[in-house]
């Protein structure tokens, strides 16, 4: 049975940095959000790598989530200027 308080992942991402920046965004907007796959403990153990992480937030606040940010998409810098 679904509740309201589960949690879900809300996208997911290559990047820890993009994944980090989605929940920044959310949390700035009242949504409570986290970062699965984020550890500062496997980064200091492995190095720094990318993988999938996935935004999660809890099951009351996903259409919330959607609304944000299709109000606030990210804008991916051009890093060939």
């Amino acid at each position: 049975m679904e509740k309201e308080d589960d949690v879900v992942v809300f996208a997911m991402y290559d990047s820890p940095i993009e994944a980090n920046i989605v929940k920044g965004v959310l949390e700035s907007n009242g949504v409570i959000a986290g970062v699965m796959g984020d550890s500062t403990a496997n980064a200091l153990m492995q190095g720094f790598q990318q993988g999938t992480m996935r935004v999660v937030v809890f099951r009351k606040d996903l259409q919330r989530a959607w609304q944000i940010m299709d109000s606030n998409p990210l804008e991916t810098p051009d890093m060939e200027e």
